[in-house]
């Protein structure tokens, strides 16, 4: 939820670093430099408070823009740049809702890159093999590195099935990786919008177009669901096979963005407790580490009862009277 009346805060910087932190486990931190840097110039003001860092993050972009480097790699900073030039472009011209800019600007730097594959002589099949083939690299590493150091130090409760089993797990991971790459970079570029908003609103003199809120009032359109219908129809009727995938992909996205709006109610409910900040952040954790399956269930279903009954607002009419 954005509101565009509050004041801009110039604090929080703390959670920010720990946001970037997360995001340096999603993709690479150099992907937020580039909408940070398109949002920097459209509003620049000439001071010098604002000339640094628009400087900085133009610098940056431009640097790992020009970067070699194989198929998903090009792929993922063709989407960042066209998104964010699509999210520039609905910050500037309407006045929308940061989520709803993201979305939409990341659907259409997405359809954009997709479409210019067959331009550049590839394909999606081949960026899917190239997700697979990397991944399954990284895997072998990893189980190379278990198996010498299980070797070392003269463990006798792994065996050769062990690792057989584990490679065929990693095998079967790299796979699924390589089918949700569309949505993996999806969301990708969604974080990278986020963490760019984030930092803008924080340096910019006169921000352009709506803030983010807080994460307590994360919220978007109901009308997504009308798009979790229309891929769970692709799955179910078997005459249209050719989309499962891309309707797969699809789900994938709107779940995470529904288990992020279950984990705002949380966080909303308990700050009504009077708690909330670190009690929430360590909830959070301990409950991904010991119940990460029940509490992505969880998240969602409490997302999806967000979007239909509004529970955050009910909340605050109960306390009202």
């Amino acid at each position: 939820m954005d509101h565009p009346a509050e004041p801009i805060r110039r604090t929080g910087w703390g959670r920010l670093a720990l946001g970037a932190l997360g995001f340096m486990t999603l993709a690479p931190l150099w992907a937020a430099a580039v909408p940070l840097a398109a949002l920097q110039l459209a509003s620049i003001r000439r001071r010098t408070s604002e000339l640094a860092p628009a400087g900085l993050a133009t610098g940056i972009s431009l640097w790992w823009l020009v970067q070699p480097g194989e198929l998903p790699d090009q792929f993922l900073r063709a989407v960042v740049l066209l998104a964010s030039v699509a999210f520039l472009i609905l910050t500037v011209r309407t006045g929308w809702s940061f989520i709803h800019r993201a979305l939409a600007g990341t659907l259409m730097g997405f359809a954009v890159a997709s479409l210019l594959l067959p331009v550049f002589g590839s394909s999606w099949p081949e960026l899917i093999w190239w997700v697979e083939f990397r991944q399954g690299i990284a895997f072998r590493s990893m189980i190379g590195i278990l198996a010498t150091l299980f070797d070392t130090i003269g463990s006798s409760d792994v065996s050769a099935v062990d690792i057989r089993d584990l490679e065929r797990r990693f095998a079967d991971t790299a796979r699924l990786m390589g089918r949700f790459s569309p949505a993996i970079v999806t969301l990708q570029v969604l974080a990278a919008l986020a963490l760019a908003a984030a930092v803008y609103r924080r340096i910019a003199v006169q921000p352009i177009g709506q803030v983010p809120g807080r994460f307590r009032d994360f919220r978007f359109s109901e009308h997504l669901g009308w798009a979790v219908v229309a891929a769970l129809m692709i799955i179910v009727i078997p005459r249209i096979a050719a989309l499962k995938l891309l309707a797969a992909n699809a789900l994938l996205v709107a779940g995470v963005l529904y288990a992020l709006r279950g984990a705002a109610v949380v966080a909303f409910g308990l700050q009504v407790l009077g708690t909330g900040g670190i009690v929430f952040w360590l909830f959070a954790t301990l409950a991904i580490v010991f119940m990460l399956p029940i509490v992505v269930g969880g998240a969602i279903l409490l997302g999806v009862l967000d979007a239909g009954l509004n529970l955050r607002r009910r909340w605050i009419d109960a306390a009202s009277r």
